[in-house]
């Protein structure tokens, strides 16, 4: 009998083990990522993944938007348009 109390109670510790590892990965999957901003004078619009470490922006300063391109070399504003 103590050895299956011992049994399940192993079974129980590990299985906290792993909801708690899950945990902490959809924290950091889901909530440490680049948050759209609203409010101020500068917004990022829209974020596109295009590959490993390459992204397009569509950032709105002012009355202005940027189409901003980011990769490994750095950042390029490709095209700007005033707001209609």
């Amino acid at each position: 009998m103590p050895e299956s109390y011992e049994y399940i109670k192993f079974l129980a510790s590990f299985f906290i083990v792993i909801i708690f590892i899950y945990a902490i990965y959809y924290y950091i999957a889901n909530f440490t990522s680049l948050k759209i901003q609203k409010g101020g004078e500068i917004e990022i619009k829209e974020r596109k993944i295009l590959g490993k470490n390459r992204f397009l922006y569509i950032v709105k300063i002012k009355d202005k938007n940027y189409l901003i391109s980011s990769d490994e070399s750095g950042m390029r504003v490709l095209d700007r348009w005033k707001e209609s």
